[in-house]
């Protein structure tokens, strides 16, 4: 008789499934992402600041743990849509605030995240099911290391840091993207199972009856 998988595996394997749109233009999936990407604004104004305190804003530690948190469901859930309301709302406020020397970078660092996100799920995600953990893992891994480089990009050109310190910068970000992608797993399978996000069949069923 075979064995039935246990549900604290069942959660740390798939996500519940949801429908994927590369580039949604609804009124309801702007709204919902002016309001992620607000929300993304008031906590990053205050990791923006731990990070100038901790590496004068020149290494994104904590922020590169909480962006994961938004910009990732925002990006898997509402495409490109999602991904470049929720990367540019922040920098128009950090530019208004001057929260931090490399604000006015963060248009392009914010978009080499969030992008990439979109892309890869559109990539990877089949309509019959959600993303893998690894699955997320890897796409939460590509889209930080882009955001990573970029920001050295920025580092070089605005702070005039030397390379040798860019790349260790790089390199000391990646495990914080990695402990968001585990965050990111929790809030993704909660927001679909509470409804906040519209699942496949759900989406087919609305078809179905017009």
């Amino acid at each position: 008789m075979a064995m039935a998988t246990p549900v604290s595996a069942k959660r740390w394997t798939t996500l519940p499934n949801w429908r994927f749109r590369l580039l949604p233009r609804d009124t309801r999936t702007i709204i919902t992402c002016v309001f992620l990407g607000l929300t993304m604004a008031v906590v990053l104004q205050i990791t923006e600041r731990l990070d100038l305190a901790l590496t004068g804003g020149s290494v994104p530690l904590v922020s590169a743990i909480v962006v994961c948190a938004i910009w990732v469901p925002s990006a898997a859930f509402y495409g490109l849509t999602g991904a470049l309301i929720t990367a540019w709302i922040n920098p128009i406020i950090s530019n208004l605030t001057a929260s931090q020397p490399m604000a006015p970078f963060l248009f392009l660092t914010n978009a080499a995240h969030t992008i990439p996100v979109a892309l890869l799920v559109w990539l990877m995600k089949t309509r019959g099911k959600g993303l893998k953990l690894w699955q997320l893992v890897l796409i939460g891994q590509i889209a930080g290391l882009g955001d990573a480089l970029m920001f050295g990009v920025g580092n070089r050109l605005i702070l005039h840091l030397p390379w040798d310190f860019i790349a260790g910068q790089i390199l000391v970000v990646q495990p914080c993207y990695l402990a968001g992608s585990f965050i990111t797993y929790g809030i993704m399978r909660r927001l679909v199972n509470t409804g906040l996000v519209q699942k496949e069949r759900d989406a087919q069923a609305v078809a179905d009856a017009i």
